[in-house]
């Protein structure tokens, strides 16, 4: 299988869980979801995201419109504690990551 056949293969996973998702979340069903795989999507989603940005040397958008403030700022903190970080740590590396000017 060639690279772009699997970026497509997995851009289709992507969708698919993403619908899972919002479905499970929506009908309020999180019991079932084992903490461990939820750490681990996470885990893997911030991967793909930290890599994706840096590849690229751009900004990307890391959320879309409907994630809410508070859903935003639940995922930063949680982010923040997991590596043993603090409100003065996010802000010097807030704007090493600034966006670049155009």
């Amino acid at each position: 299988m060639s690279p772009s056949d699997e970026a497509a293969k997995l851009s289709g996973l992507l969708a698919d869980l993403r619908g899972q998702i919002e479905r499970i979340t929506q009908a309020g069903e999180l019991a079932g979801v084992p903490r461990e795989e939820v750490t681990s999507l996470v885990t893997g989603a911030v991967k793909l995201y930290a890599a994706f940005v840096e590849e690229l040397d751009s900004d990307v958008p890391a959320i879309d419109s409907t994630v809410s403030t508070t859903e935003a700022m639940v995922v930063a903190c949680a982010l923040l504690r997991a590596q043993h970080m603090n409100p003065f740590d996010l802000a010097l590396w807030f704007s090493r990551t600034a966006p670049k000017a155009l």
